[in-house]
């Protein structure tokens, strides 16, 4: 392998770890604001709103179960 492929190859390297830590950041974000979200459905309900969105909802449940096993099933606010 040449040396100028070798420098390239370790300038991809870090791109690439740059960009997988700001996904993380991002998905991170986006958990903590369907986490919040959630709050403000509960919220809502408990002054006797009716909220029902289904895209809202999908979303909300890819970030708030991920990374679990699909035995544990929890409650949810929009249930």
């Amino acid at each position: 392998m040449s040396e100028e492929l070798r420098r390239k190859l370790l300038e991809l390297s870090k791109e690439e770890a740059s960009l997988n830590y700001k996904m993380y950041e991002l998905f991170n974000e986006n958990r903590t604001l369907a986490i919040r979200l959630a709050g403000y459905i509960a919220e809502n309900r408990l002054y006797g709103g009716n909220w029902n969105d289904e895209e809202a909802v999908r979303i909300m449940d890819k970030y708030l179960k991920a990374g679990r096993k699909e035995s544990h099933r929890s409650k949810g606010v929009h249930q």
